[in-house]
């Protein structure tokens, strides 16, 4: 959930990059206390063991996302869903326990379109996606990455054959059978646990904007998400000046180069902007204080070389520069924004 902003994301992922999603959502659920469905089709969730609750997401933000803690949701449309030759499972998980299997999204277990759950091996950092094809299966996973009691952007992207698994935006993992198109099951989609009962190998943490999407998202789409870049209306492209950016003990500037591009299809030209610089040991500092820009519809906005200053008390350290945008017309802002790292020596 982005209604608002509390605390940047710490990650780093990349330089920081933006791409604009073509990509049509099945379901998109914010999880904002809820298990309401923003997406297109309006398949919402119902909760059918236990009750989740609100939690704070990964910007701190309380009611930004639901605590499972033995819970089970069903999403009854998806039942007997055709998901074709492409599909891109995309999720926030914070995991708090380390024992256990938990499963996380799927429609079934041995015989399923696919199977996202996290097992008790490697201290249970063990993440995997099984998918049942046409003409065969395939199981792509990861090990060591996800840290218990931390946020992560986890998205399995299914392509006609090829599964491939992203944690925080980074490419872990591939597996590959023959070309085909993922099974139709008579089970609705679940999230919270396997689908071996509702009381089996349940998730233990937080969960927060799950999205299925109809397409294989690319590597920036994917990145776009988990730096919190997504949006259906609008994207942001951002980048320092300088490769590697640094300054000094005594501070200095830092330059950057930004795009803001307003969909055609939006309604929308008022903006509100800011910038946010985040230490390394986790402090906010505002750079640019909110302001408001006019950005017509099928127009964009654009910075070069524009400078924010680094105090001189700042510790040495990588930190991270945010650059946020909101719009204040949608509720809770629809909040989107896109960041690189620098340098003080």
């Amino acid at each position: 959930m982005k209604n608002s902003f509390i605390k940047a994301v710490l990650t780093p992922i990349v330089a920081a990059s933006s791409f604009q999603l073509f990509a049509g959502e099945i379901v998109n659920f914010p999880m904002d206390g809820n298990l309401i469905d923003i997406g297109p089709n309006s398949y919402n969730g119902s909760v059918v063991y236990g009750s989740v609750s609100s939690a704070r997401d990964r910007h701190g933000v309380f009611g930004g996302a639901l605590s499972f803690s033995g819970d089970v949701v069903e999403i009854p449309q998806l039942r007997n869903y055709n998901f074709g030759s492409e599909l891109t499972i995309s999720f926030w998980m914070n995991r708090t326990v380390n024992t256990d299997y938990m499963g996380i999204i799927n429609n079934g277990i041995t015989t399923e379109s696919f199977d996202v759950r996290m097992g008790r091996e490697n201290n249970g950092t063990f993440l995997f996606a099984q998918s049942n094809w046409s003409d065969g299966r395939t199981s792509s996973s990861s090990r060591n990455v996800i840290r218990i009691g931390n946020w992560h952007h986890v998205a399995v992207v299914l392509n006609n054959g090829s599964s491939k698994m992203y944690i925080d935006g980074n490419f872990i993992h591939e597996s590959v059978t023959n070309p085909g198109t993922l099974a139709v099951i008579n089970r609705p989609v679940i999230i919270g646990a396997n689908a071996n009962g509702r009381n089996h190998e349940n998730f233990r943490g937080f969960l927060d904007d799950v999205i299925l999407f109809n397409e294989a998202l690319s590597d920036e789409a994917v990145r776009s998400i988990a730096n919190d870049s997504y949006s259906s209306a609008f994207n942001i492209t951002l980048s320092p000046s300088v490769e590697a950016p640094s300054v000094p003990s005594t501070g200095g500037n830092i330059n950057y180069d930004l795009s803001f591009n307003n969909d055609d299809t939006n309604t929308t030209s008022t903006f509100q902007t800011w910038g946010i610089v985040t230490l390394e040991d986790g402090q906010d500092i505002v750079v640019h204080p909110t302001s408001s820009i006019n950005v017509a519809p099928g127009t964009s906005y654009t910075l070069s070389a524009q400078p924010f200053s680094v105090e001189e008390w700042w510790p040495a350290g990588q930190h991270t520069f945010r650059w946020y945008v909101s719009d204040p017309a949608e509720e809770g802002g629809n909040i989107l924004s896109a960041r690189f790292t620098f340098r003080k020596d």
